[in-house]
């Protein structure tokens, strides 16, 4: 399955809105897709653990908590703390949004 989305960035972000493409490489949990967005290409791997909800970017040397798929701003902050720029994070943030329509942690 493969999804285009729309990514939206902060205020005085150029530009601030721009397109992205998923493709979802596995359609069970833990779910594994590819994401392409403003030049970037990103490896993406979310499921569920005992606590809560995980998303893992193994290209990126990324792992964390995230909150549901569809909280935006709580999984945007996550990667920003990780050490992502803003635009990647804000990529893969909006991924997870539209994902949210298709799948459920």
């Amino acid at each position: 399955m493969r999804i285009e989305y729309e990514c939206h960035g902060s205020k005085g972000m150029r530009p601030q809105k721009w397109k992205g493409e998923v493709k979802v490489l596995n359609h069970h949990a833990p779910y594994e897709m590819e994401i392409s967005a403003r030049g970037s290409y990103f490896h993406l791997i979310v499921g569920k653990h005992a606590y809560g909800n995980y998303m893992c970017l193994p290209n990126w040397n990324i792992g964390s908590e995230m909150a549901s798929m569809s909280d935006s701003f709580w999984n945007w902050e996550r990667l920003k703390e990780a050490g992502m720029k803003s635009v990647d994070a804000y990529s893969i943030a909006d991924a997870l949004v539209a994902l949210s329509e298709y799948m459920e942690l």
